[in-house]
């Protein structure tokens, strides 16, 4: 992820309509600390709480729909900073 670019928005507005095949499951334990690093951050930046939100919704069946956002959310962290 580091040679990656920055995004400027946490998550963009039309993220569920996006084509990526949403039936295939990504692996859980990789998903759940994915999502669980960015909660920590909720308190100092409030701007991405609306994101980790929708992504912690799907910690029991993630697909990878639910994972490129998690990357995109990554990407904007990294922007920040």
């Amino acid at each position: 992820m580091e040679s990656n670019k920055p995004v400027e928005t946490p998550l963009s507005y039309d993220w569920l309509k996006d084509n990526v095949t949403s039936c295939e499951v990504v692996e859980l334990t990789i998903y759940r600390w994915l999502v669980g690093s960015p909660m920590y951050l909720v308190n100092t930046q409030p701007e991405i709480s609306f994101a980790v939100n929708q992504l912690s919704k799907e910690t029991i069946k993630s697909t990878k729909l639910y994972w490129k956002v998690a990357k995109h959310v990554l990407r904007y962290l990294r922007g920040t900073t």
